[in-house]
């Protein structure tokens, strides 16, 4: 990303990270089985993260930029992975 799409990523984590599941569905939403998306519109270009939540905290798993109208399925099945994979390490362990 160049600095001026880092710098509005970031305003949008600031958002996200303060308003968590409350973020306007314009920006973020869930998609299914506990992964939710941020979407981050610059121009022309979309950038998507897919994240979750684990207790008081936000997982980023995976981003890309968006050429379709749907999430692509196997960037969803990358954030599922990442997320059993991330929780599967985390068992146990104070967060």
């Amino acid at each position: 990303m160049d600095i001026h799409h880092q710098a509005k990523a970031k305003r949008w984590f600031q958002a996200l990270s303060e308003l968590g599941e409350e973020l306007p569905e314009e920006y973020g939403k869930h998609l299914r089985g506990g992964i939710w998306e941020l979407r981050v519109i610059i121009g022309h270009h979309q950038h998507r993260f897919l994240y979750f939540f684990q207790n008081n905290v936000i997982v980023v798993t995976n981003a890309f930029f968006k050429k379709s109208r749907d999430v692509p399925e196997v960037e969803i099945e990358r954030s599922k992975k990442a997320m059993a994979d991330w929780t599967a390490q985390k068992h146990g362990e104070k967060i």
